[in-house]
C-alpha cells in the first residue's frame, strides 16, 4: 500500500539526493569520472569545431603538433601514477600516526578530487586531440586551437600539482588535523544539539521506554554501523500513522541482521518496515555526519596513539586536549538529554539515545588520562582542562567534572614516588608545561 501523500514526494526526493551526495563525496573516483567524461567530449567535438574555423591563436605543424601531443599524452599518465603513488604512501604513513580513520578526510578532500580529475582529463584530451592530428579526409589538418587548448590544461595540472603537495603537507601537521576534526565536531554539535542546556538536568532524563506491546522492527539488512538517521522522515511517518516511532540502536551502533531497529507505539500496523529502513543509513565504518561522539574517538585515538611508547609524543596529546576542551565547553551548555522530535501539534513523534554528559566526558578524557598517568605535560594539561570546565560548567554537571579531577590526581599520585615528581604533576598548567598556575 502507498501511504505518501503527495506533498512529501519531492521531499522524500530531495533528501534521496541529499544521501546520494554524501555517498558520492566518499568517492575519490566520482570528480575524476566527471572530469574524464568532459575531456572526452572536448576532445571529440573541439577538432571538429577547429575544422570549421579558420581563427587560430597558435600555429603547429603537423610534425610538431603529434611529437608535442605524444609527449604531453605519455608524460600525464606516467607523472599521474607517480604522484599519487607517493601522495598515498604519505598519507597511509600520516593516518597510521593518527588514526586509521582519518583516511577518509583525504578521500573527501575535494583538492585531491580536483588535482586527480585534472591529470586524467589532461592526458585523455591530448590523447583524442593527437588522434585527430591529419585525419584521414584531410592528412594536413592540425587543431591549432584545441592544441592550445591542451597546453592551457598542462598549466592547470601544474598549478593542481603544487596546490595538492602544499594541501597534503599541511594536512598532515598535527595542527591542522586536529583543528580540521574540531571544526567538523563542532558543526555536528550545532545541528544535533541545538538547545541550550537547561537550570536542571529534569529536562534531560530519558524518556520512559516504550510500553511492552509495542511492535518490533529488526534490521534486514547488511551487517555494518548505523551512520545516520532521518529524523523528520520518520516523523512525517508517524505523524501520518499517529504512532511513536523509537530508534532502538544509537548513532554509531554496530548492526547486524535481527537487531531490533525500530518499536513502534500506536497504529503500528499503519507503517510498513520497508519505509522506516530506508529512513536510516548504514556503512562499515562511523561518520562524523550524525556522530559527535565520533569526534571525540578520533581526537581520543589521536591522543593516544601519541602517547603509545613506540611514539611517547605528549605534546601532540596535549595539543589534542586543547580541541577536546573547546568542543566539552561547547557540550557542557547544551541539552544532551534523549533525541525527542514533535510535530506540529507538539506531540513526541520520534525518539533515540543519545551520550550523556558524562559519557562525553569519559570518551574524550579517560584514555589520555590513563596512557598518559605517567606524562607530567599530560597530567598539568588534564588538570587545566578539567579546572576550566568546572568553572564554566552548569552545577549538575560538575560532579562528573570533579570526579574527573580526582582520577587525575590519584593517577599522578600513583605514577610519581618522588613528592617534588607528584607536586609538579598536579599542577594546573594549560601548556602542559611551562605555563604553571597553582596547584588544585
Amino acid at each position: 500500500m502507498n501511504r505518501e501523500s503527495p506533498h512529501r514526494i519531492p521531499l522524500r526526493v530531495w533528501r534521496m539526493r541529499m544521501r546520494l551526495a554524501e555517498h558520492l563525496r566518499n568517492r575519490i573516483w566520482v570528480v575524476p569520472a566527471v572530469f574524464a567524461v568532459l575531456a572526452i567530449t572536448a576532445g571529440i567535438v573541439f577538432p571538429v569545431v577547429d575544422g570549421a574555423t579558420e581563427l587560430t591563436a597558435i600555429a603547429f605543424d603537423p610534425e610538431a603538433a603529434r611529437s608535442l601531443l605524444g609527449s604531453l599524452a605519455g608524460g600525464m599518465i606516467t607523472f599521474t601514477g607517480f604522484v599519487f603513488s607517493i601522495l598515498l604512501v604519505a598519507v597511509q604513513f600520516g593516518s597510521s600516526q593518527f588514526s586509521p580513520r582519518m583516511l577518509l578526510l583525504f578521500l573527501r578532500d575535494p583538492v585531491t578530487q580536483l588535482a586527480l580529475g585534472t591529470f586524467v582529463a589532461t592526458f585523455l584530451y591530448s590523447l583524442l586531440v593527437l588522434s585527430a592530428v591529419g585525419r584521414a579526409e584531410n592528412p594536413g589538418f592540425v587543431p591549432h586551437n584545441s592544441i592550445s587548448i591542451a597546453l592551457v590544461l598542462l598549466l592547470a595540472s601544474m598549478f593542481m600539482f603544487l596546490r595538492l603537495i602544499t594541501n597534503t603537507t599541511s594536512g598532515l601537521r598535527v595542527a591542522s588535523v586536529v583543528s580540521e576534526l574540531g571544526r567538523e565536531a563542532r558543526k555536528v554539535i550545532e545541528r544535533a544539539y541545538p538547545e541550550p542546556a537547561g537550570a536542571d538536568e529534569a529536562g534531560e532524563r530519558d524518556p520512559l521506554p516504550l510500553p511492552e506491546d509495542s511492535r518490533v522492527i529488526t534490521y534486514r539488512g547488511e551487517p555494518g554501523v548505523l551512520q545516520s538517521v532521518d529524523r523528520q522522515d520518520l516523523v512525517s511517518l508517524a505523524t501520518e500513522a499517529e504512532a511513536v516511532i523509537e530508534l532502538v540502536p544509537a548513532v554509531g551502533d554496530p548492526l547486524v541482521p535481527g537487531d531490533p531497529l525500530f518499536r513502534v507505539h500506536g497504529r503500528a500496523g499503519a507503517l510498513e518496515a520497508e519505509e522506516l529502513e530506508s529512513s536510516i543509513v548504514v556503512g562499515d565504518e562511523r561518520s562524523v555526519e550524525q556522530d559527535p561522539a565520533f569526534a571525540f574517538r578520533l581526537l581520543a585515538d589521536i591522543s593516544v596513539k601519541a602517547l603509545s611508547p613506540g611514539v611517547n609524543d605528549p605534546t601532540t596529546a596535549t595539543q589534542t586536549l586543547n580541541q577536546i576542551e573547546v568542543l566539552l565547553r561547547i557540550l557542557a551548555h547544551r541539552r544532551l538529554g534523549a533525541d525527542v522530535v514533535h510535530d506540529t501539534e507538539g506531540r513526541a513523534r520520534f525518539r533515540s539515545r543519545t551520550p550523556s554528559w558524562e559519557d562525553y566526558l569519559s570518551l574524550a578524557l579517560d584514555e589520555t588520562r590513563q596512557f598518559g598517568a605517567g606524562s607530567l605535560q599530560v597530567s598539568r594539561r588534564l588538570l587545566a582542562l578539567l579546572r576550566g570546565l568546572l568553572e564554566t560548567v552548569p552545577s549538575y554537571r560538575a560532579p562528573a567534572v570533579e570526579a574527573q579531577l580526582e582520577l587525575v590526581r590519584a593517577g599522578a599520585r600513583r605514577a610519581f614516588s618522588d613528592e617534588p615528581d607528584r607536586e609538579a604533576a598536579t599542577t594546573i598548567d594549560p601548556q602542559g608545561l611551562g605555563s604553571s598556575r597553582e596547584t588544585p
